[in-house]
């Protein structure tokens, strides 16, 4: 079973032609042995005690 996880990251401004970002959660993906998606959760900053999920977390999902 993999895990991956990616930075979700928010366009906070821009000068002179360059971006500048912030920060501001984790996107989770847990996968099966097949490589299927078996959940997905996300960790937001804006709503810091909340654990939101694509769809449900299974018991084998570590």
């Amino acid at each position: 079973m993999a895990n991956e996880s990616m930075k979700l990251r928010v366009k906070t401004g821009e000068k002179d032609g360059k971006n500048f970002w912030d920060d501001c959660g984790v996107l989770f993906i847990n996968r099966n042995s097949a490589g299927e998606i078996t959940s997905i959760q996300v960790r937001h900053n804006m709503f810091p005690n909340v654990d939101m999920v694509a769809f449900p977390k299974k018991e084998d999902d570590k």
